[in-house]
């Protein structure tokens, strides 16, 4: 079974370590992320919405309401990338660099031993730094907007409507961001059907632990007790650990070739099945 597979290739590649690992460094990355965006957005109108939706869209369905603790204060921290500059967005611009290589030597780990030239890891950084944080922004603020437009065009409506979106807004998104992992990040992938199916896959996983971590990890009496004021960093780290292994899962699936065999039906396929439908 593909899933079966995708899992024991997963943790033959170290998945659960490098999901640690990724984990951590995405903590300590969030901040530096955080202030070129917003270093970035003081200089274009356009990158400006970007960051604002990329931020309320990881605000808003990602992370935990106990988490928010800790990235409000990363996100209050992050006004001081005012002053960075161009050699200080340089700095933290390469720093960002060597975590996305991290990446990229996960993916490779657990595709399996594959050349990757230069333009290889270029391609991968740029993905993951600066493609994947404005399509994920400009998805979320269109369906924001539509989810908006509907309930101020139908006001009876409108609770019916943001029940719909829900899904919505983190689905899409994270779909068309895995897609775009899945197709450039990995060496020798020239397809988009695995990618897509893979990418649908994790989304409804994160979902499924999304659910479980806001509802059970993070009211867990115990945990209260011991960290008290704290919490917030565990659960955000559990948080990060888990949609790491999530997305290297999703990397395991994609070159066992999960859905790779799923075909949309080409013009002369309906063709021939209607000339079919016709003759009988």
């Amino acid at each position: 079974m593909t899933l079966w597979r995708a899992l024991r290739r997963f943790l033959k590649g170290d998945g659960l370590l490098y999901s640690g690992y990724l984990a951590f460094l995405s903590l300590l990355a969030l901040l530096p992320a955080l202030g070129v965006l917003f270093w970035l957005s003081q200089q274009s109108a356009i990158i400006r919405t970007a960051d604002s939706a990329f931020r309320d869209f990881l605000f808003t369905n990602l992370f935990p309401d106990t988490a928010k603790q800790v990235v409000a204060v990363v996100d209050n921290l992050r006004a001081n990338a005012r002053g960075l500059g161009v050699t200080g967005v340089a700095i933290i611009a390469g720093d960002l660099l060597l975590k996305a290589l991290a990446l990229n030597a996960a993916v490779d780990r657990i595709w399996g031993a594959a050349k990757r030239s230069l333009w290889g890891f270029i391609r991968g950084a740029f993905i993951v730094l600066m493609l994947v944080p404005v399509v994920m922004g400009a998805l979320f603020w269109l369906i924001r907007f539509i989810e908006k437009f509907l309930g101020n065009l139908m006001p009876a409506l409108r609770s019916p409507i943001e029940t719909l979106f829900d899904p919505i807004e983190i689905g899409v998104p994270l779909i068309a961001a895995l897609s775009l992992i899945y197709r450039w990040v990995p060496a020798r992938l020239n397809a988009w059907a695995s990618p897509l199916a893979s990418a649908f896959l994790v989304t409804l996983l994160i979902e499924i632990a999304r659910y479980a971590i806001v509802n059970y990890f993070a009211q867990i009496q115990q945990l209260k007790s011991l960290y008290g004021a704290f919490i917030a960093f565990p659960v955000l780290m559990v948080t990060l650990f888990v949609l790491w292994a999530l997305v290297l899962y999703g990397v395991a699936l994609v070159a066992e070739g999960f859905g790779s065999k799923l075909r949309l039906p080409t013009r002369g396929k309906v063709v021939a099945r209607n000339a079919k439908r016709a003759g009988t």
